[in-house]
């Protein structure tokens, strides 16, 4: 599987994120109006897009905030491609631009239980809120504990 950091050129790709990405509005009403106004207009300043594909076409993608606020805002690994490392390489590249081991972000209790230890993720709920993103749907507030020991060769140098 290969990544890509999206730029605001690479167009067409960005499409393609935006377009496999869609189902997420089922948990994130206001997805395609966040990414519009959100992810694009600050492609490579404060927020990055990063896209998995292969011979296949779309593996899945993170899109990250690195500003005043660091976190992961969207990590998705289509099913066929997890458990082959791609969520662990997404999280790799989450902990060295936002350097850190703890990663922030929020899971829809929809889909919490692709985020449980038993999946290989180490998410730690800090708090649940309500009605965040979608009516009578809890959010669980809180961060991966990625241990990336490129972060520590990077630190001790």
């Amino acid at each position: 599987m290969n990544i890509l950091k999206l730029k605001e050129t690479d167009t067409d790709k960005i499409r393609l994120v935006k377009k496999s990405l869609i189902g997420l509005r089922d948990y994130y009403p206001e997805f395609s109006n966040w990414f519009d106004s959100k992810i694009l207009p600050n492609i490579n300043k404060s927020r990055n897009i990063y896209l998995a594909y292969n011979s296949n076409g779309f593996g899945g993608a993170l899109i990250t905030k690195n500003d005043k606020e660091k976190k992961i805002c969207t990590l998705f690994v289509r099913e066929e491609n997890r458990y082959n490392r791609l969520g662990s390489d997404f999280l790799r590249i989450a902990s060295e631009e936002l350097e850190t081991y703890k990663l922030p972000i929020t899971v829809s209790k929809d889909v919490i239980n692709v985020f449980t230890n038993a999946n290989g993720f180490n998410f730690f709920t800090e708090r649940i809120e309500n009605n965040l993103y979608k009516k009578d749907v809890d959010e669980y507030i809180g961060y991966i504990l990625f241990h990336n020991p490129d972060l520590e060769l990077k630190r001790n140098r």
